[in-house]
């Protein structure tokens, strides 16, 4: 091979030189970007206690054990037990019960709004006289609930619980946070992604997430150095911003794919809704536990839809509880479930509905 003369090699090293300078350049105006984003979640904290979100290599982010402390407003506590779920203000968070209800969902599962006793899963355990474990919170899809209860259960965790009975929080956002790895909360310069669904020769699996662990370091640091961007801070968020634009371009790319694939290429809702029962159902077999779906609406006249309702179907052992006729039976005020989490009443209305159907449906 042939080597460079002085004047091609000098060409080269100044080529390269000005791309590396565009490159760097870029990377402070973006490195300046997530300083601004991140200095300004310390200016208005984030609804959550400090250190409510972890970060999780399987889920993505996942809901932190061990905390208390006040919604930002302080309109209702939380508070999370040693095992990861939801307990109420006063509760104690190491000692704990096998053979309760479970539930798994997102934040409508959880009582984002309302106090941990006013909780669906509360109110039917405390009806049954069984403990509670909601694990409703991280729950940001059904993915990212299954690959939750896998976790549970490669822990160690559902081993110690031996849940009686699992309720699936469920409605009708959830099938499409099912297949993207990217959730509505994801903010504008910082990426967050969450496990998801994929197909591919026309078969199903779990997408798992692309890591985001720099951005949680990150919101450590600011929260324990405070907003003053430093050296530190400076060179910290410059080295990972490749990672973070890696994680955009991929999320750009899979979006296309996706709105190329032929229509009977694409997942469907009925292929979410098969493959998370499918996997709830294998994940609990061992226990025994008894599989309740919970549709909760969020308008006056939504009903279950057609997908939900087939693979239901599918899986005849699991109990379905409609949470429109629930609020219907109930007289829960509109206002109290359209367009938002459901309040207190829509949860009381839900678990009297669980609680019927669990004492109208024996065992075999």
């Amino acid at each position: 091979m042939k080597p460079l003369n002085k004047k091609k090699l000098y060409y080269l090293m100044y080529m390269v030189s000005i791309v590396i300078l565009i490159l760097a350049a870029f990377d402070t105006y973006i490195t300046f970007q997530v300083h601004d984003q991140l200095a300004k979640m310390l200016d208005r904290p984030m609804r959550w206690p400090v250190g409510a979100y972890l970060y999780d290599p399987n889920i993505g982010f996942d809901f932190a054990p061990d905390l208390s402390g006040p919604i930002q407003d302080s309109s209702f506590f939380v508070k999370s037990h040693h095992l990861g779920y939801r307990i109420g203000e006063h509760e104690n968070g190491e000692f704990f019960q096998a053979g309760g209800i479970l539930s798994l969902g997102c934040s409508f599962t959880y009582g984002d709004e309302v106090e941990s006793a006013e909780t669906f899963t509360q109110i039917i355990a405390d009806s049954l006289h069984i403990p509670a474990y909601n694990y409703g919170v991280c729950s940001f899809s059904y993915i990212h609930a299954l690959v939750k209860a896998q976790n549970l259960k490669d822990k160690g965790i559902l081993d110690k619980l031996r849940p009686q009975y699992v309720i699936l929080g469920c409605w009708k956002g959830l099938t499409k946070r099912s297949k993207t790895p990217f959730p509505p909360i994801t903010a504008k310069s910082i990426p967050l992604t969450a496990a998801s669904i994929s197909k591919a020769d026309g078969k199903l699996a779990i997408r798992y997430p692309l890591s985001t662990r720099q951005f949680f370091e990150l919101v450590k640091m600011y929260r324990s150095d405070g907003p003053e961007l430093s050296f530190k801070k400076f060179m910290t968020i410059f080295l990972s911003i490749p990672k973070f634009a890696y994680i955009y371009l991929k999320n750009n790319r899979l979006y296309q794919q996706m709105k190329e694939l032929d229509p009977d290429a694409r997942v469907s809702d009925y292929d979410v809704y098969d493959f998370y029962f499918n996997g709830i159902e294998k994940l609990f077999s061992p226990y025994g536990s008894r599989i309740i779906v919970l549709f909760m609406p969020v308008s006056a006249n939504e009903q279950p839809d057609a997908a939900l309702l087939k693979a239901l179907h599918q899986h005849p052992d699991i109990l379905f509880v409609n949470g429109l006729k629930a609020t219907m039976k109930y007289n829960v005020p509109l206002n109290d479930f359209k367009g938002k989490h459901p309040q207190a009443a829509a949860h009381m209305a839900y678990a009297r509905e669980t609680i019927h159907l669990i004492e109208t449906s024996p065992a075999d």
